[in-house]
């Protein structure tokens, strides 16, 4: 009698070490329900603070939406950067990224990401002030030029293989518009919806767009989930996927813009 007393508490044991090792594993509290979402304002339609203080834009309308299909309090961190919120997630100091984040062969090896929005994407627009510089036809000939970037962007990676441009940092997107406008850069690599979004505010704006190589190109735009939480990816996979269906995030995009 004693012998299978012991050995259903050991039974019992194992399994609760095994259940706690999972849990532990996939970085997901019992019974979590809070999403806390990393995104950062300026960066418009994405995500802006309107005249009243509040967060507004197309990612906050999804967030919104997937906290409430998902049956859980959205919390919103603003982080100001990416690179601030690629440390984040690492740290579990937020559960997803959603910000407008292009969705590349590079970050699929390092993190989760749930399609939402977005088709593949094969060019990234160049944008100039006014003029596109004579005898500028391609990237190559941006040699020695100063080009305006968002650090850890996937505009980021793909300048980084021409070593013999000058890349300026901005850490807000709206500032590689300022920064070519006052001639502090010749060019600025942006996302397509941002290339959209100035040349509707400015019609200076000139545009060249640089082809993409197949590992580069952008394969829609996604939710970042860290590699090892298999809970939440699978939460917020199949809340994604009512959102689509049932017509909300087309809805979202007639809303702000966003094609």
């Amino acid at each position: 009698m004693k012998l299978n007393t012991y050995l259903l508490l050991g039974f019992l044991c194992m399994v609760g070490i095994s259940y706690y090792l999972l849990i532990r594993k996939t970085n997901i509290p019992l019974n979590k329900s809070t999403f806390v979402v990393g995104m950062a304002a300026g960066y418009a339609p994405w995500v802006s603070v309107n005249e009243q203080g509040e967060y507004e834009g197309f990612d906050i309308d999804v967030m919104k939406a997937l906290s409430k299909q998902m049956n859980k309090e959205l919390v919103l961190k603003d982080l100001g950067s990416m690179p601030s919120l690629f440390m984040a997630l690492e740290q579990n100091k937020i559960d997803v990224i959603i910000w407008g984040m292009s969705i590349t062969q590079d970050r699929l090896n390092r993190m989760n990401m749930v399609r939402y929005q977005g088709e593949t994407i094969t060019s990234f627009p160049l944008i100039f002030w006014k003029k596109i510089p004579d005898g500028v036809t391609s990237i190559e000939d941006m040699s020695g030029k100063n080009v305006c970037v968002e650090p850890s962007s996937s505009q980021d990676i793909v300048l980084s293989a021409y070593t013999s441009i000058n890349i300026i940092p901005t850490e807000k997107v709206d500032d590689a518009l300022l920064h070519i406008q006052y001639g502090k850069a010749d060019a600025a690599l942006v996302e397509p919806a941002i290339a959209k979004k100035f040349k509707k505010k400015c019609p200076e704006i000139q545009i060249l767009d640089v082809p993409l190589a197949p590992a580069n190109q952008v394969k829609g735009v996604g939710i970042c989930i860290k590699k090892d939480n298999i809970v939440l990816t699978d939460q917020v996979t199949q809340a994604t996927n009512v959102l689509l269906e049932n017509g909300s995030i087309q809805k979202f995009e007639s809303k702000w813009g966003i094609s």
